[in-house]
């Protein structure tokens, strides 16, 4: 029988990168937040210790930009120290943030670490004690923030029972021209590879269970209200080609949030003091849920806790406190409803910071059923919507008309600092939102006449 191999499998570190804004902070707060994507590694590197892996592989971004970043570089070279005198290699690829291109170092690694290079695929071999073949590793780094090759297919292990495991930086994305260029299918045809390990895409996800295993770990630590949920690495554990099986490990220390609350059902909301309890008791409830796994692999750690949250609230629904409290006050009432959390649930441990509050509230109208029944206009702009919603070239349509602020991302690593991304789930909210306005509106006009 062919001896197996553990590893964890990493990547999109991005070292370097700068704090998201989220208003003024206390210095603990703001010390957590710097410190998360560091905390991040740190427990990358002692789970490794904890589970005596055999290597760990880096796919790509490890660091945030070409120019390196200097504290980065210092700390990550200090961690990979602590691999090296347990003789655990460390295999790495950088991708499309830290190309190697003229890139420096500054600081050296030790012997454990090896840089797959640019210009051409390498492979190297995991062997036991013996001299015995046990893994095979392949890989190869961008050479410039752009990777249009499909360099995949020199991917070429020799045929024999050996497990072959392949690191590649990639948005899985045929047509792209960025970040190599493949489709799922490409790399589950690809001969002789067991194990895909992917880099690029921040969120976890296996997405194929059985040989060839493909899979990306996400990244160790959210960096914004854009890479929401806990975050971690994969622990590795391929006994044999047709025998490989995944354990998420968390590892952000702090984990950011987007939490949608409806008021609809609340009908006892008097006040902002009313609508503060609601919001206060909600997150205490957050704090104190489990942690859901985002990925279809079971959790090492179910007692994981992370040292915080970060969360953006988005308030909708309809009631009588929208036109007596919050129509026209929305800045304000926001403003203080954050200060009212924050005082309340930063100090908690893990704590709960409140990063923003959306409020999309609105007046109440009576039951929508009831009035699609009776109501022609109100019916026709219903099934308007239901159209544009289920139809893909009439929300096509509606896309474009929404002006130069929005864009349809091309990935979740497709983020931009002066536009906003149109998802699914956005588009959904914004129709719904656009229906909800035209409504509320129908009805005040009538009141007015």
């Amino acid at each position: 029988m062919l001896d197996g191999v553990r590893f964890i499998h990493t990547g999109d570190l991005h070292l370097g990168s700068p704090l998201k804004a989220v208003g003024e902070i206390s210095e603990r707060l703001k010390k957590s937040l710097i410190e998360s994507s560091y905390t991040a590694i740190k427990n990358i590197v002692d789970a490794a210790l904890n589970h005596n892996v055999d290597f760990i592989l880096m796919c790509g971004d490890i660091y945030d930009n070409e120019a390196r970043s200097v504290k980065g570089n210092r700390f990550l070279t200090d961690q990979m120290k602590l691999l090296n005198d347990k003789n655990i290699p460390v295999f790495i690829i950088y991708g499309n943030h830290d190309p190697i291109g003229k890139s420096i170092d500054f600081f050296d690694f030790p012997d454990n670490v090896k840089i797959l290079g640019a210009e051409t695929v390498e492979m190297c071999e995991i062997t036991a004690k013996s001299g015995k073949i046990r893994a095979r590793i392949l890989g190869q780094s961008y050479g410039a923030p752009s990777e249009s090759r499909k360099i995949h297919l020199n991917y070429r292990p020799p045929e024999d029972n050996f497990i072959n495991i392949a690191m590649l930086h990639t948005g899985l994305d045929p047509g792209s021209n960025a970040y190599v260029p493949c489709s799922l299918e490409e790399l589950k045809n690809q001969s002789g590879i067991h194990y895909w390990a992917l880099g690029h895409i921040h969120s976890p996800e296996i997405i194929n269970d059985n040989n060839p295993v493909i899979a990306y770990p996400g990244i160790p630590q959210g960096r914004d209200v854009g890479e929401t949920g806990l975050k971690g690495c994969f622990l590795v554990q391929a006994e044999s080609p047709d025998l490989i099986e995944l354990e998420f490990i968390p590892t952000s220390p702090v984990i950011w949030l987007v939490h949608r609350l409806s008021i609809d059902s609340y009908t006892s909301l008097n006040n902002i003091s009313d609508l503060a309890d609601l919001l206060i008791e909600e997150g205490r409830r957050i704090i104190d849920t489990a942690l859901e796994v985002p990925s279809s692999c079971p959790i090492i750690d179910n007692n994981f806790k992370p040292e915080g949250y970060v969360i953006r609230w988005e308030i909708c629904g309809k009631g009588s406190i929208h036109d007596d409290l919050i129509s026209g006050r929305e800045s304000d009432v926001a403003e203080e409803l954050e200060k009212m959390l924050n005082q309340h649930l930063s100090s908690m441990n893990p704590y709960l910071w409140t990063e923003s509050i959306k409020l999309h509230t609105g007046s109440p109208i009576p039951d929508l059923e009831l009035l699609l029944a009776k109501d022609e206009i109100l019916k026709t702009l219903y099934t308007i919507k239901q159209k544009i919603r289920e139809n893909a070239d009439l929300k096509e349509n509606a896309i474009s008309t929404m002006g130069n602020i929005w864009y349809k991302p091309r990935g979740e690593d497709d983020l931009r600092d002066d536009t906003f991304p149109v998802t699914a789930e956005k588009f959904d909210s914004l129709l719904e939102n656009a229906f909800n306005l035209a409504v509320e509106r129908i009805f005040k006009e009538r009141e007015d006449y």
